[in-house]
Parts: C-alpha cells; sequence; structure tokens
C-alpha cells in the first residue's frame, strides 16, 4: 500500500477517517523507515510545543483587548485565545506550532482580506498573469533572490527556505496593479509534486490572522501593518500549520 506525504502528515495529525489510519498504522507498523520518520515527525511536533508553550501564559496586550472590545469580531472566547509577545508574527507562531489551537482575528471590515485572498488564488490558478516571472536558478546565491523580492515590493524580505518542511522555490512571479502597487508570488514544490504559494503585497486592510479551507485547499493570511501574506496549498492543517509558520519566519529572519 502507498501512503502518499499528504496523507502520512494527515495520519499524524488525525485527520484521517479510522478506517484510512487504521490501513496507515498497519503500514507504519511494518515498515521500520516509515514508523522513524512518524516518530520524528511526532518529536518535532512535541518540541515545538513545549517551546512556545510558554506564550500561553501571557497576557492579551492592553490594545488588542481594546479592538477586540470595539470590533466584537473574535469567534472565540477568551478561554480559547492564545497569548502574543506584542508583535502579530510571535502571536502567529505560538498559535500554528501549537496545534489545534486556531485563532481568528479580523480588526476590521474582511474585505480587504477577502480582496488579497481572492489575488492569490487568482495567481495560483495563473487567471492573474504576471508582468514579470523571474529566473530562479539566475538568482543564485540566495541573497540575490532577497533583493529581487526586496526591489519588487519596496521592503525589505527575504526569499524562506522552505526546505526543512519539504519545499523548494520553483518560480518568482511579480504582479501589478495591486494595492500598493506590485505583488510577488513564490511558487514552492514538494515531494508528489505538492504546491505551496507564498502572495506577497502590502496591506490593505487591518492586522489579520486566519486559516481558512476552500475546496482541497488550505489557505493561511497572515497580515501585519507591513506585509500581508498568503500561503496556499493542498495539505493538511498541521502541514500548513508548519508551513506558515516557517514561511512568515523565514521572510524577516
Amino acid at each position: 500500500m502507498t501512503v502518499s506525504e499528504h496523507e502520512l502528515h494527515a495520519f499524524i495529525d488525525g485527520e484521517l477517517d479510522k478506517n484510512r489510519t487504521a490501513e496507515i498504522a498497519e503500514v507504519v507498523a511494518g515498515d521500520a523507515a516509515l514508523a522513524a520518520r512518524v516518530a520524528a515527525f511526532r518529536a518535532d511536533k512535541e518540541r515545538l510545543g513545549q517551546i512556545y508553550a510558554a506564550l500561553d501564559a501571557r497576557p492579551l496586550p492592553t490594545e488588542w483587548l481594546r479592538q477586540i472590545a470595539t470590533h466584537n469580531r473574535l469567534d472565540r472566547s477568551l478561554s480559547r485565545r492564545r497569548a502574543l509577545t506584542g508583535t502579530l508574527a510571535a502571536l502567529a507562531a505560538s498559535l500554528f506550532v501549537i496545534l489545534g489551537a486556531w485563532f481568528v482575528f479580523d480588526a476590521n471590515n474582511t474585505a480587504g482580506g477577502d480582496a488579497i485572498i481572492a489575488e492569490a488564488l487568482a495567481a495560483r490558478s495563473d487567471s492573474l498573469k504576471p508582468q514579470q516571472v523571474l529566473d530562479v536558478a539566475a538568482l543564485d546565491p540566495a541573497e540575490n533572490r532577497n533583493q529581487a523580492l526586496t526591489s519588487a515590493l519596496g521592503m525589505t524580505l527575504k526569499v524562506p527556505d522552505m526546505s526543512k518542511v519539504g519545499y523548494q522555490l520553483a518560480s518568482m512571479r511579480v504582479y501589478s496593479g495591486v494595492p500598493g502597487g506590485k505583488a510577488v508570488e513564490l511558487r514552492y514544490r514538494g515531494g508528489d509534486d505538492q504546491v505551496f504559494t507564498l502572495y506577497l503585497r502590502h496591506p490593505s486592510s487591518a492586522a489579520r490572522v486566519d486559516l481558512l479551507q476552500r475546496d482541497n485547499l488550505r489557505i493561511c493570511i497572515w497580515q501585519d501593518d507591513v506585509v500581508g501574506t498568503v500561503m496556499v496549498g493542498q495539505m493538511s492543517a498541521g502541514e500548513m500549520a508548519r508551513a506558515a509558520s516557517a514561511a512568515y519566519a523565514g521572510l524577516n529572519l
């Protein structure tokens, strides 16, 4: 029986039905190498939870509490909200590595956030045509790719290295005529020819962290006051959590 990379992560994250879970468990039990991979993934998940667990004790900043009270847009109680360190990046990092605690924050109207999601999906499906497609192979070493991204968007960013979560950069596409001037899609490919896209531009709505699912796609919008980021992939929630954390952290290292 063949177990794809996607199914393996879904198995680890407990997202398969009982029958498929039992089938894969039997395969894992009979394959020492596969069992070792499962154990390693689970160990990584546990270590990340331990690293960020201390953030749970920190209170929400006063300004965020004020916005919550004003807009009343949180759809979970305070007991289910996760703490943050004072920046959106630190908040989302702690949320996404501690899998299963899904947080939605939308401080203003969602129209701007939905617009950037629509753009990201259009870019991924190639219905939004790029102004320029950059030759990734020619942009080596990594510093050249970073400079190209910084130049296109007019902000200092780095192209995330996604190799630790199984993805390699395949293309960089530049789009014009979007809010903020230009946008860039970073397209990565992983095992089983899975595609993970990272769509970046200046934000046009309030700070927001949101995890969505549309058809067979997981979508993460991760927006602060500097950059709007939409990540899209056909993957489990756990895979998206790991990929989103790696991508956002890699942009700012």
